[in-house]
């Protein structure tokens, strides 16, 4: 028997939520082509978000809007310290991922620095990256990018704000010219992080690079 992750009721066919709190985890289904981001005008070019901004990433597709059932779990996750949450999302994650998204790329994730990750005891974009690369036999580079900067939180900062806070914060230990990219993360907020890291990708002649993230925060939903 499979147990809801939110209130521990029976679930059926293996889900991770049962009838009841699945419905307040919420699919994004209106997404900006340009930036991927929940939008009620789908059908425009660029939404509010990324509107007039310059954009290094190619797509960025999240599976959920951060609310409901789903935040309560991210944050269960992350401030919880259960890692057993992370490796259900993420073959759940594995599983509803675009193929057209994701197939022939490298794998990779935001790198945390080493006392933060001792002091989670587990990256929960790493181990999400790491389903979602087994299930779909795909390469996975867990070592390619370093932190070299500490940076502040990003809760609380807008776009402006994240992009300074997250500059030259992240380094490349290999060469990665004509190569694709896949960034699992767990949330995308403003989207700057995955912004930061495909920056540096291309800038170092990556070919393309794709986001991929367990869920999207939006003002619509809160």
């Amino acid at each position: 028997m499979n147990a809801c992750l939110i209130c521990g009721s029976r679930t059926e066919n293996k889900e991770f939520l049962c009838k009841e709190c699945a419905k307040f985890a919420l699919f994004c289904e209106r997404r900006c082509p340009k930036c991927g981001n929940f939008t009620l005008t789908p059908d425009e070019p660029e939404c509010f978000s990324c509107k007039g901004k310059k954009l290094h990433f190619d797509k960025i597709f999240s599976l959920f809007i951060y609310s409901g059932s789903i935040s309560k779990l991210i944050s269960e996750m992350k401030y919880g310290k259960v890692r057993s949450i992370a490796e259900i999302l993420g073959r759940y994650l594995a599983e509803n991922a675009p193929i057209e998204l994701i197939e022939g790329r490298t794998v990779i994730f935001p790198p945390m620095r080493f006392l933060d990750k001792l002091l989670r005891s587990f990256n929960q974009a790493e181990i999400l990256a790491d389903r979602v690369a087994k299930a779909h036999n795909l390469k996975f580079d867990p070592k390619l990018l370093k932190k070299v900067r500490k940076t502040a939180h990003q809760a609380g900062l807008d776009y402006e704000e994240r992009t300074k806070n997250l500059k030259d914060a992240f380094a490349l230990t290999r060469s990665v010219k004509g190569e694709s990219f896949l960034i699992v993360d767990d949330v995308c907020t403003t989207a700057s992080t995955i912004e930061e890291i495909a920056k540096l990708l291309k800038k170092n002649g990556a070919k393309s690079v794709n986001g991929l993230t367990l869920a999207r925060r939006t003002p619509y939903f809160s």
